[in-house]
């Protein structure tokens, strides 16, 4: 936990502090992290009674995030590039 609060630490000062100082910002930060905090939310409505179902609750959302964030984009970009 050390590690990550001083990687987390490292940068969130600065971007509180860019959210603060402009509204444009703190709306698209709002819009990037929206998806990611929905679907950990799913976790309030799963029985997760077992160290198991968390390993694989978890794995399951970290995938998801992972397409949301990083796989749509690439597909999204791929097409609109082959398109052009």
């Amino acid at each position: 936990m050390a590690g990550f609060n001083q990687f987390y630490y490292s940068f969130s000062p600065t971007i509180a502090d860019w959210e603060r100082e402009n509204p444009v910002f703190k709306e698209m930060v709002k819009i990037a992290i929206t998806p990611m905090i929905s679907s950990l939310s799913v976790l309030n409505y799963v029985d997760m009674d077992s160290e198991t179902s968390v390993l694989g609750y978890g794995i399951s959302l970290i995938l998801l995030n992972v397409g949301m964030y990083f796989v749509a984009p690439v597909v999204v970009i791929t097409k609109l590039k082959q398109k052009l």
